[in-house]
């Protein structure tokens, strides 16, 4: 192992969560735009405000980052304001979680929310975000299990009641029982997701196959629903993603479905995919406007 770094500047705390995203826990795509978006934060601290050292970072330096404005001067878009806040708030909690920093400098950095929505689906920089704030310790399981399954489409009332029998990593997938308001599916777990469950599994004491994953110590019903519905909304809270207004536990399903019609998936199979009764809920839930669409953008 190699040694901790006591005061590490900017640059070697990038280097250090750099690895980290890199083995594994996220996508390709999402690890290079996180890397070079860090490695922004340091040439704009470093070269503009004279800033080497991560203790020194404090939030107007990360407000300053930003809010920088564009190469041709123009003012950052609501979105690319909150991706810029989401590697930065990364970088922090990987950091944190090292043992090389303890602080979070993004953490009083309030934005305008995304979108109108009721309920908009998380991006990838914010899942991969709550991935990181969801592992609190080396030891800890639940969070992150729970989390894996709000990946995987499964919702609140849905999590209360998955049992570890319901858990196929032989086959990377999990049955979703379905609530009163969703149908009962198999669903896709995410490598990551995979690697939770099956820490999950392996902290319980001989669970019986009809073991509760993650309410195992509530009563099941609207207790069980309340402690689900709890263990995602905590991870959002240390995410810094409880204050925006269109972010609740459901929108971790909603960027599973997104993501998934991003890649062609059409809307029936979205519907599906999420256990919802109609191809309208399907569309209200991942964001996408049919009634708006492009010939291009049809199903």
């Amino acid at each position: 192992m190699a040694t901790p770094i006591v005061e590490p500047t900017l640059a070697e705390l990038v280097e250090r969560v750099g690895a980290e995203l890199a083995d594994g826990s996220f996508s390709a795509e999402s690890a290079g735009r996180l890397r070079a978006l860090m490695n922004r934060f340091v040439a704009f601290a470093t070269q503009g405000l004279r800033v080497q050292i991560a203790s020194d970072v404090t939030g107007e330096v990360v407000e300053r980052f930003v809010r920088a404005r564009l190469v041709d001067g123009s003012a950052p878009a609501i979105a690319t304001l909150h991706i810029r806040r989401a590697a930065v708030r990364l970088l922090f909690a990987e950091g944190r979680r090292l043992g090389l920093v303890d602080h979070d400098p993004t953490m009083d950095l309030h934005l305008p929310p995304r979108s109108s929505l009721h309920t908009r689906p998380l991006t990838d920089d914010e899942v991969a975000l709550c991935r990181s704030y969801s592992l609190r310790t080396l030891t800890e399981t639940r969070q992150p299990a729970a989390w894996a399954l709000a990946e995987a489409t499964a919702r609140s009332a849905e999590i209360a009641r998955i049992e570890t029998r319901h858990i196929d990593l032989d086959h990377g997938r999990l049955w979703v029982p379905g609530s009163s308001k969703t149908e009962p599916r198999w669903a896709t777990l995410s490598d990551w997701g995979m690697v939770q469950l099956e820490r999950r599994l392996g902290s319980m004491d001989r669970p019986r196959p009809d073991t509760l994953l993650i309410c195992a110590e509530a009563t099941k019903g609207v207790s069980a629903t309340s402690s689900a519905s709890t263990a995602i909304a905590q991870t959002l809270r240390r995410a810094g993603l409880h204050l925006e207004p269109d972010v609740r536990p459901a929108s971790v399903a909603a960027w599973a479905g997104a993501k998934a019609h991003a890649e062609g998936e059409p809307i029936p199979r979205i519907a599906q995919m999420l256990g919802v009764r109609s191809l309208d809920r399907a569309a209200a839930l991942i964001g996408w406007n049919w009634r708006r669409a492009t010939p291009g953008d049809l199903p």
